[in-house]
């Protein structure tokens, strides 16, 4: 059973991007800290600010792909580099869902109380042979993003030479996490060591990789709560060291826990600099834009009918996502820190300032998937098996494209 969504964008032919409301948005919060904010930081701010100065369309250019050679010749383009995942829409795929939306059971993380007794406690039906959640599957309409399974995310590590992933952040970076290594099941993975053993038919070698994740404590739960410290937590600071010279994959990321934008640029440059500080090159960094939640998610009844499940569809297209400026969440703020930090990040790859941090643009496709969150209880993070695989999905695309550019010996240019 397949099932079409609308197309993503708005009628603007803009691929879905609200530049326009980010703007407004902007200008909003400019008149809102002008007065309270003392002249410097307000000069501070604007310059910052001052990394919009690309083109709303800088990440729909090309990427070009040269030798290791500076001086050389372009080996080829590659137009999906940052593109993958900005421009679709939602079909519904019950064969997908059979094939590739459930986890093995039991899973690495299992699934807590609440969980068990909400989405995951689905009984299969004529119109529902697998939770409604996982039968969605997206459709990007400029670049393909590749379905993760565990034979073809080993070729893809083992071509990368990968022997460490790591993941940092907050609690939907834990979601991330969680979705990779219940991805990857129990056969495969170790947690009580968190090592991947990647064995490939035909090969007889033990590869494995070390899979990490600790929670930083930037940032603050609600406006008027502590602010925490962002810096390298003593796990994350140890998991590197071991690494030595093996090559990584780092996934980062902030912005839930962020109620203002000095508070969220200041912990970006702290990131940065605690990248840098690594010294560490040969690593693949990404990081990952956030999704905000949906207020009133639905179900909103405590007894819902679970057993049944929801027949719940994603969004159409960002014309049906509302939200009120000056959220009590602040996911008002979020797609303004994306944006912020896409052009941050593609302006220093631009200056060919090291390490080289990969964008991983899920706020598109995620921001649609209202259907499928932890209600009544939760509007932010959502039901596993769902949405949140797709961001590994994402994740496997770029690593899949960046194995075949070291194959070819070839680097990107931004």
């Amino acid at each position: 059973m397949v099932t079409q969504i609308e197309d993503l964008g708005d009628g603007d032919g803009d691929g879905g991007h609200r530049l326009g409301g980010f703007a407004r948005r902007s200008q909003s919060l400019l008149r809102r800290i002008a007065i309270p904010v003392g002249c410097c930081v307000i000069l501070q701010f604007l310059r910052k600010l001052d990394r919009y100065e690309y083109a709303d369309t800088s990440w729909n250019e090309v990427a070009h792909l040269y030798p290791s050679d500076k001086d050389a010749q372009v080996c080829h383009t590659d137009p999906c580099l940052w593109n993958a995942g900005i421009n679709g829409s939602w079909v519904q795929d019950f064969d997908f869902a059979r094939n590739h939306g459930q986890y093995v059971t039991p899973w690495v993380v299992p699934d807590g109380p609440y969980g068990k007794r909400t989405g995951n406690a689905h009984v299969a039906s004529e119109d529902a042979p697998f939770p409604w959640r996982t039968s969605w599957k997206w459709m990007d309409h400029q670049c393909s993003v590749d379905v993760m399974t565990y034979d073809n995310i080993c070729h893809a590590l083992r071509k990368l030479e990968i022997r460490h992933i790591l993941f940092f952040g907050d609690s939907l970076t834990e979601s991330h996490y969680t979705s990779f290594v219940n991805k990857m099941g129990l056969t495969n993975f170790d947690k009580a060591r968190g090592v991947l053993s990647c064995q490939m038919q035909g090969v007889t070698d033990q590869y494995t990789i070390r899979i990490f994740y600790e929670r930083d404590q930037g940032g603050n739960d609600f406006p008027t709560s502590h602010r925490g410290v962002y810096r390298m937590e003593n796990g994350t600071k140890t998991f590197i060291q071991e690494a030595n010279t093996d090559r990584m994959i780092g996934v980062f990321n902030i912005g839930a826990h962020y109620h203002n934008w000095t508070h969220y640029m200041e912990d970006m440059d702290a990131m940065i600099r605690m990248l840098e500080g690594t010294n560490r090159t040969q690593d693949l960094l990404f990081f990952r834009s956030t999704s905000p939640g949906h207020d009133n998610c639905l179900p909103r009844n405590r007894d819902f009918d679970w057993k049944k499940g929801t027949r719940i569809s994603p969004l159409r297209n960002f014309a049906e996502y509302h939200i009120k400026s000056g959220h009590r969440h602040d996911w008002d703020k979020f797609e303004g820190y994306n944006n912020y930090t896409k052009h941050l990040l593609l302006k220093r790859n631009r200056m060919g300032l090291q390490p080289v941090i990969n964008y991983l643009d899920i706020y598109n496709m995620t921001v649609l998937r209202s259907d499928a969150h932890t209600a009544p209880a939760d509007c932010l993070h959502f039901q596993s098996p769902g949405p949140v695989d797709w961001w590994n999905h994402l994740l496997y695309t770029y690593l899949k494209m960046m194995a075949d550019h070291d194959e070819a010996d070839c680097r990107i240019d931004y």
